[in-house]
């Protein structure tokens, strides 16, 4: 029973995929017969700019249409597109599976023929060797084959585009404005595409090379009031460590042989926290100092020495000033 499910299901799926072209073809057929009697009745009207896109359309939907194509060409020498009708004449008077369009067909290319106007577009061949050359007839791609050969065209305006690698585009508009005219374009030699560069700097700003990094200006202010506090703590550090030895000085004389009075113990006390804080302010001092130092060595001096017209230096004042512990540091920007 499942095999006969499976073969059952693989007909039917097989069925389907043969019917698919069979139905796409048949709306196609169609939506072109309504279109072919659209534009038999345009053209009874004498409506021709109606009636062959009508009929393009239906030689799009069904290229093999011989009738469809007889009939386009007749649209065609009516509208007076004269190489478009030759173009399409000349298909069907190849196809001996309709004699009687075909000798008509045949006819009407003999009598066109010498009507035709053709556009000619002469390519040396050092334009014909260009990297990436292409040459476009009112958008159409113009093969090699077609350079300095008189290819038909209708009546009406043609744009001819040329491009290659390296150069700068090409392109001239030409009118063919009666039946029979022979015109020529010369492509010259296309102009070289501009090489694009780097920005050049402005007058009077110098170039930055694009590998440096702008260093903050911040950082000699900066630089200068660190090292100033340092350069402070270790002043003040000093002066401590000067008042402890003066204190340890008294202390000896207070306390004669070991033996400590309390003005002796009071000295010895005064003379240990000088001599910490001292310590203390020597070492903050000391890396306060450093840190200062390089910033300053690492700051940009040169940009720092520029400023933007109108633009107000920036300035930087250390003060020192008496405070419960001796005096302070500060400064201003």
């Amino acid at each position: 029973m499942l095999t006969l499910s499976r073969g059952l299901v693989g007909i039917a799926f097989s069925l389907a995929l043969q019917l698919s072209p069979q139905r796409a073809w048949a709306d196609n057929a169609g939506a072109a017969q309504v279109l072919y009697d659209r534009g038999v009745e345009l053209m009874a009207a004498k409506n021709f700019d109606e009636a062959c896109p009508k009929l393009e359309e239906v030689t799009r939907l069904v290229p093999e249409g011989i009738g469809a194509k007889f009939t386009l060409a007749q649209c065609y020498e009516a509208q007076g597109r004269l190489a478009s009708a030759w173009m399409q004449f000349s298909f069907v008077a190849g196809h001996m599976g309709q004699p009687e369009r075909a000798q008509i067909s045949a006819e009407r290319v003999a009598a066109l023929k010498p009507k035709l106007a053709n556009l000619t577009i002469t390519v040396s061949p050092a334009i014909a060797n260009l990297p990436g050359l292409t040459v476009t007839r009112g958008g159409t791609s113009v093969g090699p084959g077609q350079f300095n050969e008189p290819i038909p065209v209708d009546r009406g305006t043609h744009l001819v585009g040329v491009a290659a690698t390296g150069k700068k585009p090409w392109q001239l508009e030409v009118k063919v404005e009666s039946d029979g005219q022979k015109v020529v374009i010369d492509i010259p030699s296309l102009e070289d595409a501009p090489v694009e560069t780097a920005a050049t700097p402005q007058a009077g700003i110098p170039a930055t090379p694009p590998s440096a990094e702008a260093k903050p200006t911040w950082m000699i202010p900066v630089g200068f009031t660190v090292a100033g506090a340092g350069v402070a703590a270790l002043g003040v550090g000093g002066v401590l460590g000067g008042l402890a030895m003066s204190k340890a000085s008294e202390a000896n004389d207070a306390c004669p042989n070991g033996l400590c009075s309390a003005e002796g113990n009071s000295l010895t006390s005064d003379a240990g926290l000088f001599a910490d804080t001292a310590t203390g302010l020597f070492i903050g001092g000391g890396v306060l100092a450093a840190g200062g130092a390089l910033l300053l060595i690492l700051a940009p001096w040169d940009d720092a020495a520029e400023e933007a017209p109108g633009q107000k230096a920036l300035s930087n004042v250390h003060y020192y000033s008496p405070s419960e512990f001796g005096f302070g540091v500060g400064a201003s920007f």
